[in-house]
């Protein structure tokens, strides 16, 4: 890791220009089917005959489907054909003997399906709800749910699923049950809970996203699929009373760090609890509705809608070409053919681009740059012209005083101020490296029409209900965490997406700026308008859900989890040998991983789960890293500030780039190797059990900051300490927080004087940026849970 004196670092990162924020002291539902169905009385009374069967205790959620003969569905009516394409789920086996399929006509075949079983689906749905009139494929969801089918719904950007997700909600509600809403990213899940409290039917909604747990009693619970997981094998008693969990963006499920999170959790949660799925457009949706119906034991009505509200037209732009419609590309292929060594075709400028946006008052604009950096560099350069009519900036200037007023933070000098200055002029970025009460500040300027050009990174098209009247892409191939690569389909459709303002729009436009070689090579047919790629199973159960499963049923569990996962179904489709072939090779995984865990001290013998096991499972993420330092005495060695900086060496990923003061670390230097040589020997024993080494090492890059930081020293100083982004200390000394509070409750009765420690260090660390508190508009009256 380079390391350096990094004091001429503070006014490129701004961490000299930032205030602390000021903290807070510490609709009835629709009317369902008209026919009353075993469903809908097994969520009023889970005591009904045709209660689902599933499984609700921690010794149970690894077993096989129960056999409930009892069970029963609505009667089928006739479908009717709207534009939506719309599917019920279909098995490759024999259905359940606990789902009665009715004489239905096959309306469609899914490559990963084996079968044309169709499920029975009620078609009598609301018209309307909370004020909006539904589309045929919301009104078809609604009325699955109604007869308590699980839904997965995939539609374009826009379309409207958060309204299906919504409606199961208050439909939940209504009938005295508690829902719970997963969001892939911490920043969506504030965003779902401040919406949710704007609703006078669940206003007590409440928040467990790992920064903080506000109202866990609430109606509706916010929370990311990592906590919900979590609370599954830590204590699934808490989830006795939820009748539906929302998954948004469940496409995320094969995302290759974390999407293992959702296969695990639609697995596991009780099968009496309603899944309503919501996805972007994927290949295979059949098949993965397929599976669903088939893990949860309850009829899936899959939907996909492929009508936007606003269609998208798409244009292609060079600087010695102009803006052109994809059909001329051929054209333009032919004239660029031999150019390779002209200059003049090799140089990037968007300029023709945005003054042609500008003067066609294609406006607002969402510029999406695959670089904080160069985010940060574009707006500094459009914030030169000024966007804005005089009413305008008095406007914007009319919305910072009312949040100065809010959060008291001092916009006149540093990053806000450079900030406010470039939002007067029309203009913003917006990046995971920002505070997060900046990237809020853009959000409500954005949102109300007063940014003309935001750039912003792709995290902004995940969720977030921000429309424009045109997207533009600055390249066609970002960063897929090992190389640079032409994007996928998915990832373009979604940003693209936001182009195109429903009720105010005809037609999104969506500019797709090209390089010479793009232009020549760049896949761009299949990019824009090719089959959008197919979830792929990312199942690979950590260690903490092993010694769970040991602990419940033995090691046999594990094998059996893998055979219901979307991995194991998948890979059915392949031929006898080779799904024999994989099933071999994941029993004999496992089989080196329970070995790995035995070696340990985690676990023993057929069911035995030992000390170390015990609070591994309250750790997970880095559930062996921060037992063995616990259990080798490093961490309760520590005081407040240097147990901060261990664990955030233990957690922290650093970024290409990221530069700290090696002379910093020196009070943590005992410490810091005495932790190296126990993770060491621990990925040691790994790897002499034939598994490849996933015990992470530690990673110092931003250890010298949170270690000052804790110890007291003011958030405008530590640029000293480190060159990475503001945005990246508070994600890190958050991420920081919620393992110290695992950890205490982890040592509450074995350790009181290390579990006092990590209480003190959550003190010292959660404060300013770091407190997320004034960010969600928290009211006075909001008491906060202990995490």
């Amino acid at each position: 890791m380079p390391s350096g004196n990094l004091s001429s670092a503070r006014t490129v990162s701004g961490w000299i220009q930032l205030t602390d924020l000021r903290t807070s002291s510490a609709m009835p539902g629709a009317a369902g089917s008209s026919s009353e169905t075993c469903g809908a009385r097994a969520i009023a009374a889970r005591s009904s005959a045709c209660q689902a069967s599933g499984i609700s205790t921690p010794k149970g959620f690894w077993s096989k489907r129960a056999e409930d003969s009892g069970r029963c569905t609505s009667e089928a009516s006739t479908a009717p054909s709207w534009n939506s394409q719309y599917t019920s789920a279909m098995t490759s086996t024999a259905p359940p003997a606990h789902v009665r399929r009715l004489s239905m006509p096959p309306f469609y075949l899914d490559r990963g399906c084996g079968s044309t079983h169709a499920c029975a689906m009620s078609t009598a749905g609301p018209a309307t709800f909370k004020g909006f009139t539904l589309a045929p494929f919301q009104r078809r969801a609604a009325a699955a749910l109604d007869t308590d089918r699980n839904v997965l719904v995939a539609a374009p950007t826009g379309a409207g699923k958060t309204l299906v997700a919504e409606y199961a909600i208050h439909l939940a509600t209504q009938r005295g049950m508690r829902s719970i809403y997963t969001a892939p990213i911490k920043a969506l899940s504030n965003q779902k809970f401040r919406d949710f409290r704007e609703d006078e039917a669940i206003r007590d909604a409440g928040l467990m996203t790992g920064d903080i747990t506000l109202n866990p009693g609430g109606r509706v619970l916010v929370m990311t699929t990592e906590i919900l997981r979590n609370t599954l094998t830590e204590d699934p008693e808490k989830l006795q009373d939820v009748g539906v969990v929302v998954f948004d963006e469940v496409h995320y499920m094969d995302d290759p760090d974390r999407g293992s999170v959702w296969e695990e959790t639609l697995m596991f949660l009780p099968k009496e609890v309603i899944v309503v799925a919501l996805s972007a457009t994927i290949d295979n949706l059949g098949q993965f509705a397929a599976w669903l119906e088939r893990v949860r034991e309850r009829p899936v009505e899959a939907i996909t809608e492929t009508k936007r509200p606003v269609p998208l037209k798409n244009y292609l732009y060079h600087p010695k070409a102009g803006v052109f419609p994809p059909a001329r590309l051929k054209q333009v292929r032919k004239r660029f053919e031999g150019q390779r060594r002209n200059r003049e075709y090799k140089r990037r400028d968007d300029r023709e681009l945005v003054e042609e946006l500008i003067s066609a008052k294609t406006l607002p604009v969402l510029y999406f740059c695959f670089s904080r950096r160069l985010c940060e560099t574009k707006a500094r350069k459009m914030a030169r012209k000024r966007l804005l009519s005089p009413k305008e900036v008095e406007q914007v200037d009319a919305v910072w005083e009312e949040e100065r007023a809010e959060f008291g933070f001092d916009d006149r000098r540093g990053a806000l101020a450079e900030l406010r200055k470039q939002t007067s002029r029309g203009v913003a970025c917006h990046h995971a490296g920002m505070l997060p009460l900046h990237k809020e500040m853009v959000e409500r300027l954005f949102s109300r029409g007063l940014l003309k050009f935001l750039f912003t990174t792709e995290t902004f098209a995940l969720g977030i209900n921000m429309p424009a009247r045109a997207v533009v892409f600055d390249s066609l191939s970002k960063f897929d965490g090992v190389d640079f690569d032409y994007m996928r389909t998915r990832d373009f459709l979604q940003m693209a997406g936001r182009a195109g303002r429903q009720g105010m729009d005809e037609v999104g436009l969506v500019y797709t700026v090209l390089e010479y070689d793009d232009v020549l090579e760049a896949p761009i047919h299949r990019i824009q308008e090719g089959k959008v790629e197919p979830v792929v199973s990312r199942f690979n159960l950590e260690y903490a859900t092993l010694v769970h499963l040991h602990g419940v049923a033995g090691q046999a569990a594990a094998a059996d989890a893998w055979e219901r996962s979307f991995a194991a179904f998948q890979a059915r489709e392949h031929s006898k040998k080779r799904e024999e072939q994989n099933r071999r090779e994941v029993r004999a995984l496992l089989t080196k991983r329970f070995a790995f865990l035995e070696k340990m001290g985690y676990i023993r013998g057929e069911r035995e789960v030992l000390s170390r096991g015990v609070t591994c499972q309250k750790l997970h993420g880095y559930e062996i890293e921060l037992t063995e330092l616990l259990y080798e005495g490093v961490l309760p060695q520590c005081d407040a500030p240097e147990l901060c900086g261990l664990v955030a060496a233990v957690i922290y990923e650093s970024r290409r780039g990221d530069e700290y003061w090696r002379n910093a670390l020196r009070p943590l230097k005992k410490v810091l190797r005495q932790a190296s040589n126990v993770l060491d020997a621990a990925q040691a024993t790994e790897v002499n059990q034939g598994l490849v080494a996933t015990v992470k090492q530690l990673d110092e890059a931003m250890t010298p900051a949170i270690y000052e930081y804790a110890a007291g020293r003011p958030f405008r100083e530590l640029g000293d300490f480190t060159n990475a982004t503001p945005g990246d200390f508070v994600r890190c000394a958050r991420l920081v927080v919620q393992y110290l509070r695992h950890l205490a409750r982890a040592s509450e009765q074995s350790d009181p004087d290390f579990h006092n420690t990590c209480l003190d260090a959550v003190e010292c660390l959660y404060r300013g940026p770091v407190d997320v508190r004034a960010e969600l508009g928290l009211r006075d009256d909001d008491e906060l849970e202990p995490e």
